[in-house]
This record gives structure tokens, sequence and C-alpha cells, in this order.
């Protein structure tokens, strides 16, 4: 029994430690994307694209969640449907965006000139998605907390409406 005893408790330990080890802070996750998908740095025609981004909507992602007899509706991300820039696929829209966020959080670019900048969270992490939406581009963004997807949810509302097509209107 007592050999039984050490075998869970060593099991758990393990598990928990490796859980700890797999969970990489932000910065070091910006780090190994700006590796990886970022070798050229951001170029100038990739600010200049994601400056003149025209936001056709912003909106949340909901979770459903059950608690105590109840539903509750939590903010799982954010969606922005962007006008897709003349010659750029889904992917590279998602590169340019990862790197970014990226450079952003490990301080490599002046934050200040991307007002209400959707894309990056001081000290988190944000997964980013792009796929092709009736012509458009649908950018995904999530957080790992419902706090900070409410977070991403109102800068992406403020730089939709900073940056709204007027065809959208």
């Amino acid at each position: 029994m007592i050999q039984h005893l050490r075998l869970v408790v060593g099991a758990s330990t393990g598990l928990l430690l490796s859980a700890c080890a797999a969970s990489v802070p932000p910065t070091a996750k910006a780090a190994q994307v700006e590796q990886a998908q970022c070798s050229n740095g951001a170029s100038q025609e990739d600010v200049r694209l994601l400056q003149s981004a025209r936001v056709l909507k912003a909106e949340p992602i909901y979770a459903f969640v059950h608690t105590n007899d109840t539903d509750e509706e939590r903010v799982n991300g954010t969606r922005l449907v962007i006008s897709a820039p003349a010659g750029v696929s889904a992917d590279r829209l998602a590169q340019m965006l990862q790197c970014h966020s990226a450079a952003a959080l490990l301080g490599q670019i002046d934050s200040s000139k991307f007002s209400n900048d959707p894309t990056w969270l001081p000290n988190a992490w944000l997964d980013i998605d792009v796929k092709p939406q009736a012509g458009n581009f649908a950018v995904t963004l999530s957080a790992n907390t419902v706090g900070r997807n409410l977070q991403v949810l109102q800068r992406a509302t403020a730089f939709a409406d900073t940056h709204r097509s007027w065809t959208a209107q």
C-alpha cells in the first residue's frame, strides 16, 4: 500500500512539474515566434499595411460555460473582419500580425504609434488566426483568461472605431 502511495505521489509530482515546465512565459513565446517566423523583422511595407487596415466589424467570441445549474457566456476572444489588403494572403497576414505582436511584446517597436492595438497585451501572449471570409479576412485574437480577452475586445472595438471602413457604415 505504501509503495502504491509513493507511486501515485511520484506520478502526481511529475505531472505537476511537467505542466509547470510546459507553461512558456509570454516573452519567451514571442522570442520563439520572432526567431521562427520573423527573420526579416517588420518591414516598412508590413507596418504600412497594418496601419492602413480597414475594419469592417469587431465582435466578441463567446464560450458558453455551465456553472451551478446555469449557463454563462464568457468572452473567449475577439473577431475582427478586415478588408483584404491587395496581394496579401491569409497566411501572410497572420504572419505579419504575429510578428508585430511579438515585436510589441518584446519592446522592439514603439507601441504608442499603434493606438489601441488589439494584437498584443503587455505580459500576455495572444493567439492570432486569420481566415478568408467573403473576400475579406476574419482575424481571431484570443488570450488565456477572460479578463485578458475583455481587454483585447475593448482594444479591438476602439481600434475598429478609428480604422472603420466607410463602406461598412
